[in-house]
């Protein structure tokens, strides 16, 4: 097959969407069919275009087998209403130029959103070549998700946005979901049910790897510490603030230490409330690269998967939750839904009411008390992960998707 595979976000920015789309891109290429993705210059998060990327409008680069085409966007570091605009729209008009100008007659347009501009492009390429295969994955629930944070409030764009979504979901061949939960949403809007499938998020297994590097803890003087660790995007979504309430409530617990690592549109407001509250037991940690982050997991004691409490997000699988688990880190998830039912399967975590410090706190000293049954639980996480939620599993069910569909 030959693939035009579409995503804003794609290595080397570091968070989930690039990540799976890199694993998939290199599984399909490896199995023998023709993928390019077509992406942004890499900005994500500081929304600063990367130096190696900078003054150019197109780019086109070979990576692990595959094709890797590049586009400008708009990116600032100064988000508002305007400039998200400008930067989605700014990939869905060049995107679509350089996907005409590298037409070569691809079986399939794999589109993953959000962002949910991403899809107008899809449907583009649909309507100009229909017998070209779309498919349309959902990995969050757009514009649910981004009305519920309240980033989308104007009412004249949730109505365009939601005719955009509607005409993603009926125009694409098959759609395919990160959840069960997206599943039966989307079936709620009158898509044909028959037309979607879920395959879950997931990790690379073999790039976690639990290594003790004393070297770290001496470093950040974490020795005779309990590191509680979160490492990801520094988000609205994420409400990161409960772990800032916990510190506080856990502030005389003097072993007991809060590592973020990563970057984001919250990073400054939560340096703020840590420095007004004078919590001594947090520590702020800027990214690390991907290759390091093994090492920084593995001196942590447990991980926290923290979301905002919002029904769109009770139905929400965080790949952290798998990352976590293939180090061999125990788990504290604050996600309702599917994602304690995984948590609770694989044995490898506590649960806590998302947004709820008080039991978040009280599951940190459980855990610190319990180290032998936290070892198990890390344990626990790793063999579940390897068995269902390896990356390379869940992209041959993708191609198994795609070579359904093209002998239909």
């Amino acid at each position: 097959m030959r693939i035009l595979y579409i995503t804003q976000y794609f290595i080397p920015e570091a968070c989930a969407p690039p990540n799976r789309a890199y694993a998939n891109a290199k599984y399909l290429s490896q199995k023998g069919h023709k993928v390019v993705i077509l992406t942004e210059m890499p900005n994500h998060p500081k929304g600063v275009i990367f130096d190696a990327y900078r003054r150019k409008i197109f780019c086109h680069e070979k990576m692990d087998g595959f094709d890797v085409l590049r586009v400008w966007v708009y990116a600032t570091p100064n988000k508002n209403f305007i400039t998200r605009l400008l930067f989605y729209i700014s990939f869905m008009i060049l995107g679509f130029i350089y996907a005409m100008i590298n037409w070569k007659q691809y079986d399939t347009v794999y589109v993953t959103s959000p962002p949910l501009f991403v899809g107008a492009i899809g449907i583009a390429l649909k309507h100009i070549f229909p017998k070209t295969k779309f498919i349309f994955e959902v990995r969050d629930l757009w514009p649910d998700a981004a009305i519920a944070l309240n980033e989308l409030k104007n009412k004249i764009f949730i109505k365009l946005s939601r005719r955009l979504e509607r005409a993603c979901y009926i125009i694409s061949d098959k759609i395919i979901t990160a959840t069960n939960f997206f599943k039966q949403e989307i079936i709620k809007k009158r898509i044909n049910k028959e037309k979607i499938v879920v395959v879950r998020n997931g990790t690379d297994v073999s790039n976690w790897i639990k290594v003790n590097d004393e070297n770290i803890s001496d470093r950040l003087g974490l020795n005779n510490k309990f590191v509680v660790l979160y490492a990801g995007n520094l988000g609205l979504a994420q409400g990161l603030e409960t772990l800032l309430y916990s510190a506080n409530e856990l502030k005389n617990e003097e072993d007991i230490l809060f590592l973020l690592i990563g970057d984001g549109l919250e990073n400054d407001r939560l340096k703020t409330i840590t420095e007004t509250r004078n919590l001594r037991n947090v520590m702020f940690f800027d990214e690390v690269p991907k290759e390091e982050i093994s090492k920084y997991l593995s001196i942590a004691h447990c991980g926290v998967v923290p979301l905002k409490k919002s029904k769109v997000f009770s139905g929400t699988v965080p790949s952290k939750l798998f990352d976590y688990m293939a180090c061999e880190l125990p788990v504290l998830l604050g996600v309702a839904g599917e994602a304690r039912e995984i948590l609770e399967e694989s044995r490898g975590g506590l649960f806590y009411e998302p947004e709820n410090y008080y039991e978040l706190s009280k599951q940190i000293l459980w855990l610190k008390n319990h180290p032998n049954i936290r070892t198990q639980m890390g344990k626990n996480g790793r063999k579940f992960v390897e068995r269902f939620y390896d990356r390379r599993k869940l992209a041959e069910k993708i191609e198994r998707i795609l070579l359904e569909l093209k002998a239909d």
